[in-house]
Order: C-alpha cells, then structure tokens, then sequence
C-alpha cells in the first residue's frame, strides 16, 4: 500500500471522520433514518468523498462497495439504487446531484421522495450520502425529522487531497439562517464554526475511472432528457398525471390514435400536445353524456 495516498487508518478519509461515520451505524441499527449530505463547489472532490465515505462505512459493515450500483444521479435512478442495496443487503447509497438540481421542480422531487424514501427504508437500515452543491438547497423537512445528520462541506482541492469541515444537525440550524442573512451562499460557513475540519486524499485510479465513466453518463442521461423536454416531448407517465388517468389508459389512447412519438433507453416520449387532444377528448365526451 502506497502510504502517501491513504491516511495512518487504511483510508482515504483521516480518523476523525472516520470515527463519526460509526456514529451512522450505530443509529441505522437502532432503526433510525440518517442521512449524510456533502456539499462544495464544482471540482471541490464532494462525489469523490462521497465514494470514500461510502467505503469506509462498507468496510465497517464488511460489505462490498460497487460504484455503477451504489452511486447513482438521478431521483428514478436513486430509488432503484436503494432497490438494489435492499435486494444484494448492502446499507450504502449515493445521490450525486450530477446537474439534476438545475431546476426548482428537481429539488422539489427530490425533498418530497426523500421524505417517503426514509419512511420506507428506515427499518433496513440504509444510510444515504447526498452529494449536492449546496447545503442551502436542502429542505428543513429533512432536518426537522432529524433525518440529516451530518454536513461536510469541501473546500480548497488540490491535486492530491481536498479539505473539508463538519457541521452537525444543531450547527446545520445555524447555517440554514445565516443563508437566510447573507448574498454569497458560501459566505454562511464563515459565521459558523464547524464541529471539526480535516482532509480526504483523491480515489486509487480505477475507482476515479469508473467514477468517471459512470458521471459522464449520467450527465449524459440528464442532456438527452433536457433535449426531449425542449422539443415539448414528455413521458406516458407525465401525460397520466397531467390528465388524470391511468397509464393503462393513456397506451391505450397512444394505441388508437398513433402520435408520433420518439424512444429514448426503454421510455418513450411524445409531444405535450397530447395532453392538451386528451382533455379536449374528455371534454367533448363528457359534454355528450350531459
């Protein structure tokens, strides 16, 4: 083992952060939700510490850690990753926000799905890390149900190693309202201490590639979803909820009046207009029956 990449522990993070990621554990166990959130500016290593916080608690568990399937950057992506730690018993899971938190409507899925998420998967004893640009963003919801349990923001990346400060729930409170106070987000973090500082070293090599390889194609995912959604193309199961009905219903109507559509993974999306020749369709059949 090449010392200068691991801290004095074996790890990636140093013993400090180490210790109080046991602390995760020991909740988990008592059939408490915990959530870590990371958050930093673009390049600052967030999903990169997110990685090796992930190991360091697998390691604890003495499970595996697999980056394609315990990282994932959408919100539907999320809940499919928490399905698979459920099924292969793994306790570890990653959102990296991966751009996905461009729009309000995506912060706003997310806080909602988080909420039911955790009333679901209290019980088996998942912890998850939410890597996110930053702090401020994140509903109180989540805060207030005493689900956040730990913020790290990092700062000040090198080539070879970031920094990163630790804020507790009760500190977290604190920022929340100095957020409120000041222009510049970041600008928070000066006016309250954090419970401890310390550093994190970068990745061993074929961890950053994968990491690499599988942001790349979530951001990817996110462009091609945008590119549908600026030529007025949306889901079948959009169109469901936008008319009130079922998704049964609307294959059916597709079936019958054969809009051209377009296929993107195993999704297919057609043009918003749909909805507007749907309701008129009710309309005039509910005018007919009246």
């Amino acid at each position: 083992m090449n010392k200068k990449l691991y801290w004095s522990n074996g790890l990636k993070i140093d013993s400090t952060l180490q210790l109080n990621l046991k602390d995760c554990i020991t909740r988990v166990k008592s059939k408490k939700a915990s959530m870590i959130v990371i958050d930093g500016g673009v390049g600052e290593g967030k999903t990169t510490l997110g990685v090796e916080c992930g190991q360091s608690l697998a390691k604890e568990l003495g499970e595996d850690f697999t980056i394609l399937e315990q990282v994932k950057q959408s919100g539907s992506d999320f809940l499919k990753g928490m399905d698979w730690a459920v099924q292969n018993k793994r306790h570890i899971v990653i959102y990296d926000e991966a751009g996905d938190f461009n729009t309000r409507a995506s912060l706003t899925y997310f806080n909602q799905s988080m909420n039911r998420v955790f009333e679901t998967y209290r019980a088996l004893g998942i912890i998850v890390i939410m890597c996110l640009p930053s702090f401020s963003d994140l509903d109180t919801s989540l805060m207030k149900k005493k689900i956040t349990r730990m913020l790290i923001h990092c700062y000040g990346r090198t080539a070879t190693y970031g920094k990163y400060s630790v804020y507790s729930l009760w500190r977290m409170w604190y920022l929340k309202q100095g957020f409120a106070k000041v222009t510049v987000p970041d600008d928070a973090f000066k006016f309250t201490a954090p419970n401890f500082r310390g550093h994190f070293r970068d990745l061993d090599v074929e961890d950053s590639k994968e990491l690499e390889k599988h942001s790349i194609k979530g951001k990817q995912d996110i462009i091609r979803k945008s590119m549908l959604r600026e030529q007025g193309l949306i889901p079948i199961k959009e169109i469901a909820q936008k008319t009130g009905y079922s998704i049964d219903t609307i294959r059916k109507y597709i079936k019958k009046s054969k809009p051209k559509g377009e296929k993107y993974g195993a999704t297919l999306y057609y043009h918003k207009e749909i909805v507007d020749n749907i309701i008129l369709t009710k309309e005039r059949n509910e005018s007919i029956t009246t």
